[in-house]
């Protein structure tokens, strides 16, 4: 459910100031799809390390699997989170933090759901979990934390590199063209050929 509510995020107002994509750029390009990998890896490795952090006795039990299942659902939210903008930390969305009713929901949602599995007697029999420790809990927010500790240092120091936010340079020895005794060489500060 998070996913898709990101589909209905709020458009950052900045968008409008950067060039246009080019044409010949591809959607995914080698940014998104290093972004995509890392964090699909962050993921992977600190569910697979609580998974064998856990597994003390060398047998697979009740608290292992909800330990693991847990992990894996709070790093797949703080993604989320993470995933509102391509170069803006979430804590300074333009749009604001609570703009995007929809996607507040879906992990407000998700979580009731993950606790119920976690502590509701008839979905544990079902999920086959047990009840985790506070400590458990804040265990597991700290470690998927890290999700979002590093996506702000990308994001902060690298920022974005992809798509509309490439900086195009203006070819300024081109001849302007006028019509109507007005100069149509640029568009909003930018060169023509910024709008190819």
């Amino acid at each position: 459910p998070p996913a898709q509510s990101l589909g209905v995020e709020p458009v950052d107002p900045r968008v409008a100031s950067r060039p246009p994509r080019r044409k010949e750029e591809p959607i995914i390009d080698q940014v998104v799809m290093t972004r995509v990998l890392s964090s699909a890896l962050l993921i992977v490795l600190g569910t697979l390390w609580v998974y064998y952090r856990e597994m003390t006795d060398g047998e697979v039990t009740r608290r292992d699997t909800t330990m693991t299942f847990t992990t894996f659902v709070m790093f797949d939210m703080m993604n989320a989170v993470a995933c509102r903008s391509m170069d803006t930390p979430v804590y300074a969305l333009s749009q604001g933090f609570f703009s995007n009713k929809l996607f507040l929901y879906a992990v407000g949602g998700s979580l009731i759901g993950q606790l119920l599995v976690i502590y509701w007697p008839p979905m544990q029999r079902v999920f086959q979990t047990e009840p985790l420790t506070a400590g458990d809990l804040v265990f597991i927010v700290c470690l998927a934390s890290s999700m979002l500790v590093l996506d702000t240092v990308r994001k902060v120091f690298f920022g974005s590199t992809s798509g509309a936010g490439t900086t195009v340079k203006s070819n300024k020895s081109e001849t302007p063209i006028t019509h109507g005794g007005k100069s149509l060489s640029t568009f909003g500060g930018k060169s023509r050929d910024t709008m190819v």
